[in-house]
């Protein structure tokens, strides 16, 4: 990745990093070993370290946890090092902070509790900045996703649309915002009402429309064309189309931690400006329309 002389442009908040030396085989919810990754002192930018509160500052250490089944937004590699847009990208911002990431995992369920009780100083996911989610944790976005229809290859029950759903058994993500648009949904079919199976990871949910298990599932396009690439999701499709609740990804904090959540909004916007953001999304393949141009702030932009 290019590496551009840094300068700060906006003096805003900064966002927490992650590095990329992760524990090896931790148990979900359990803290990674810690493994020290270099820090490039020549990335750190002063201005924006210094907003991190005292107590990162004196452990120059930032505990992150992530669930590590959403590929290739967070995925395990062969040696069960996690990787992926989101390890990349904290990284990064980690390096612009000067700072180390500690990492565990947990299931995608547990993720908000295990930050809004402060088992965690921040949380790395592909996870929808809602409304809700934000009465209990603040955001700082990164990334803007939608999600599409996907059905067996050729699409043999010619699924289009939500109503073609009904009746049917359709697979969905634990915890995730389409449970409540099937839920939304329900009524409109009826006395025929989809049959939704609630999967623990985005791997079983695409896995059982593989298996047969479901004939749709509605799922993130980008995470649902790697599996196809890499063959961990086979004689499976994208049904084309503009897809369904459109909104940002972000990094969650508890909403006590102000200054470590402004001091990564600060860091990614840095990487924006000087193009180690593109550099990340370009290795992932992220199209033009999923990335942020201004970092956002619980869908805010920063000022």
């Amino acid at each position: 990745m290019k590496r551009r002389t840094p300068s700060l442009k906006v003096a805003i908040p900064a966002l927490i990093v992650a590095s990329l030396a992760l524990s090896a085989c931790a148990p979900a919810g359990a803290s990674a070993d810690k493994e020290a990754a270099p820090v490039d002192s020549a990335a750190v930018v002063d201005e924006i370290r210094q907003l991190l509160p005292e107590k990162i500052l004196s452990a120059n250490t930032i505990k992150v946890v992530t669930d590590p089944s959403q590929a290739p937004y967070e995925f395990t590699d062969d040696d069960d090092n996690i990787v992926g847009i989101n390890p990349d990208l904290a990284a990064e911002v980690a390096a612009v902070l000067g700072v180390e990431l500690e990492w565990s995992r947990a299931d995608f369920g547990g993720l908000i509790t295990g930050v809004a009780t402060k088992r965690y100083d921040m949380m790395s996911e592909a996870m929808w900045d809602t409304e809700q989610r934000r009465e209990q944790i603040d955001f700082v976005d990164n990334l803007i996703s939608a999600n599409n229809i996907v059905v067996a290859k050729g699409n043999p029950l010619g699924i289009k649309d939500l109503p073609d759903l009904c009746g049917k058994n359709v697979s969905t993500l634990e915890g995730s915002m389409m449970v409540e648009l099937f839920e939304e949904f329900q009524p409109k079919c009826g006395g025929n009402p989809i049959n939704v199976l609630i999967a623990p990871t985005t791997a079983d949910q695409l896995l059982w429309l593989s298996t047969g298990r479901a004939v749709a599932t509605i799922a993130n396009p980008i995470v649902t064309e790697f599996g196809i690439e890499q063959g961990t999701a086979r004689d499976i499709e994208v049904v084309p189309g503009e897809g369904y609740l459109s909104n940002n990804y972000g990094w969650a904090f508890h909403k006590d931690n102000v200054e470590l959540r402004d001091a990564i909004a600060a860091a990614i916007q840095h990487l924006i400006d000087t193009g180690v953001y593109d550099d990340v999304m370009d290795k992932w393949n992220v199209s033009d329309n999923s990335r942020l141009t201004q970092v956002e702030i619980n869908s805010e932009i920063v000022k």
